[in-house]
């Protein structure tokens, strides 16, 4: 199994389009921090409070870390290379092996986020005349955002192997999150608080505005989704096969 997860994360970082898969994971966050540009308006606020400010959209990279998990599945399907993997693998060892590998990608690829938008708050603060500040806090949505992401990576990999197409899981794992989920987040808090993305999201920032669950609440609701999509995929898969 070790070559396997080995030969799946090797997969995951190589060729032409991985760079544009990687591109998309970074600008997921970069694109919650634009749609609410009242995060800017540091008027008056302690450095504390700004930086937690700033830091808040890294709750998202939960959705970069579904988009990587599922590349390594969805990339074999587009270029039909999945037949090939099952006769030489079999199911059980390729859904486990592509599962393991895509949450360990997707944790080194929100790890490197972590210290790229780290370093950038840190300009942007010292530009303002503050200072960054990492509270306990602020630690705590770090660790978050890692949890959010392991269960991430596990649901897009699982969407993937459900779907069996890289579009239709593009869809799914990135424009329902970033579209419908945040729609219902802004109109009906108290449905979207329940949805697959933003539960994740949760986890990182733990009843942010009054609108997304507290953490164990957050917590069971991610774990239930990723182990209800593990689970429709490989029943799914399995009957495909058989």
């Amino acid at each position: 199994m070790r070559g396997v997860i080995r030969s799946e994360m090797l997969r995951s970082i190589s060729g032409p389009s991985v760079l544009a898969v990687y591109l998309v994971a970074v600008l997921v966050p970069a694109f919650v921090l634009l749609s609410d540009g009242s995060r800017f308006d540091l008027t008056g606020v302690d450095p504390a409070t700004a930086t937690a400010r700033l830091l808040q959209p890294l709750a998202w990279t939960a959705i970069s870390a579904a988009f990587v998990g599922s590349y390594s599945v969805t990339r074999e399907y587009y270029y039909g290379s999945m037949d090939r993997s099952l006769t030489g693998l079999g199911l059980r060892r390729a859904f486990v092996g592509k599962l393991i590998a895509g949450v360990l990608t997707a944790l080194a690829l929100s790890a490197c986020i972590f210290v790229i938008w780290t370093a950038g708050v840190s300009f942007f603060l010292t530009r303002d005349g503050l200072a960054l500040v990492l509270t306990g806090e602020t630690w705590r949505s770090y660790a978050g955002a890692l949890a959010g992401s392991v269960l991430g990576a596990l649901m897009g990999s699982a969407i993937g192997w459900a779907t069996r197409n890289y579009y239709t899981t593009a869809i799914i794992v990135l424009v329902f999150p970033l579209a419908v989920e945040f729609a219902l987040l802004r109109n009906t808090p108290e449905v979207a608080r329940f949805s697959p993305g933003l539960a994740l999201v949760a986890m990182s920032v733990p009843q942010y505005q009054g609108r997304l669950l507290a953490f164990a609440p957050a917590l069971g609701v991610g774990l239930a989704w990723t182990l209800g999509l593990m689970a429709v995929a490989w029943f799914w898969r399995r009957r495909s096969v058989a």
